[in-house]
């Protein structure tokens, strides 16, 4: 699918049309004449989500939204106060915005080409899972709290796709609530799962391998596997022993390759055998656990593919400090999920628009900058708010379009001078 296909298809989701058709299916239609259309609340919801300064509180949301007044076609808002906005935020199901956003994310990886960075290629999909806080309005500690006395915090925990660079799965829980209970593992065969050790279980392990995928999770300190057998001949005494009971042998090693066992207990339930790595990394050993047996996953590439659970922190840092969703002022937590989902539009959009921009100039949608990407969409979207409000599928292809060429154009990343 070319580049003109691409947005085509996603225009048909974001005309006025399919916006008000979508609003009905959530029940936030307009039954009557409002002072903020759906259709308006909604785009203005999405730009907000790329404002320079912080959403710190619903002053600095209603200063954006009376910023773009002139802008909105005559009809679609008669009259603009604090108290319209606030109403429209927290009566508005978020379940309309999350819609919106998977039916975007759907058609988006339907159309990305298959990406043969490294060894991703052999999988269906490679997923880092995380999660991070965000703070809250004191006011709702009693349905976001925190691990802090007197504060609200809110947990998004997210499921992340390093191939695509797309949210595919979000939950948002208390802030206190463990990474444990998030549910990420799908049924799907073929899934490379990376995740940090705020997810190590066992019982997780065991449903990844049954799904027929894979994981790679770092070794928990209090965790001493038994090593039963290991590859290279040279070390095979080792075979019988703990982790504990080998570190006078790792002195003469830089690598280490070996299957073991992760439960002490005899009785255990979980009895099956998994791969430890070890990668001596500036003088210090780092431990992997794994499912992945393939030769061609050297102990050094799976050290690699590790590193790659990088992108979900990078994800997390565009989310909350490029889109500004570090604090969020809503009071409800119908009003929080609609800034949560207004920002996650927005950052797919940009997503959106960069992969067309990569593949009309033949290049990866990670030699751009997210940055830019943002900051090029927002300018657009202000000038022509009201062509988006407004829009047909054809105003629409146009308008991304025109996005599209100028961040093939001016949002390349800067490259990397070679040092001597």
């Amino acid at each position: 699918m070319n580049a003109k296909e691409q947005l085509a298809d996603f225009s048909a989701f974001l005309s006025e049309d399919a916006i008000v058709e979508q609003a009905k299916e959530y029940g936030v239609e307009d039954k009557r004449k409002r002072k903020l259309a759906v259709v308006s609340f909604f785009w203005l919801m999405v730009l907000s989500a790329a404002e320079a300064t912080p959403r710190g509180c619903l002053s600095k949301l209603v200063t954006i939204f009376c910023a773009t007044f002139p802008l909105i076609p005559r009809g679609r808002v008669t009259r603009l106060s604090r108290m319209a906005i606030s109403k429209k935020l927290s009566g508005t199901s978020w379940m309309f915005f999350r819609g919106v956003y998977n039916r975007l994310l759907k058609c988006y990886l339907n159309a990305l080409e298959p990406d043969d960075r490294l060894l991703l290629a052999r999988f269906k999909d490679c997923f880092a899972v995380d999660g991070s806080i965000i703070r809250l309005n004191k006011a709702i500690e009693k349905i976001f709290k925190s691990t802090a006395k007197a504060q609200a915090a809110l947990k998004m925990n997210t499921k992340f796709s390093i191939v695509n660079l797309a949210v595919t799965k979000l939950q948002v829980t208390e802030g206190k609530r463990h990474d444990s209970k998030f549910r990420f593992i799908t049924k799907a065969p073929n899934i490379l799962y990376l995740f940090d050790l705020g997810y190590w279980s066992f019982s997780r392990f065991k449903k990844i391998a049954d799904a027929k995928s894979f994981f790679v999770s770092r070794l928990k300190k209090s965790c001493d596997p038994l090593i039963v057998a290991v590859s290279d001949p040279k070390w095979a005494h080792l075979a019988g022993k703990r982790l504990s009971q080998i570190m006078y042998a790792l002195k003469d090693m830089k690598e280490l390759d070996v299957r073991v066992q992760l439960a002490k207990s005899k009785n255990s339930q979980f009895k099956t055998e998994l791969r430890l790595v070890g990668i001596l990394h500036e003088g210090e050993w780092r431990f992997y656990v794994t499912n992945l047996f393939d030769a061609l996953f050297t102990p050094k590439v799976i050290y690699e593919l590790y590193s790659k659970r990088w992108t979900i922190e990078i994800f997390f840092n565009d989310i909350k400090h490029i889109l500004k969703l570090s604090h969020i002022f809503a009071k409800s937590k119908n009003g929080i999920m609609v800034q949560i989902y207004s920002a996650l539009i927005f950052y797919l959009l940009v997503r959106i628009m960069t992969a067309a921009a990569a593949e009309s100039t033949n290049k990866k949608i990670t030699d751009f900058s997210f940055k830019k990407g943002v900051e090029t969409l927002a300018v657009f979207f202000v000038r022509q708010l009201s062509e988006l409000i407004r829009g047909t599928k054809k105003e629409l292809i146009a308008f991304f379009q025109k996005v599209t060429s100028a961040i093939a154009w001016n949002c390349l990343k800067t490259p990397t001078r070679a040092t001597a």
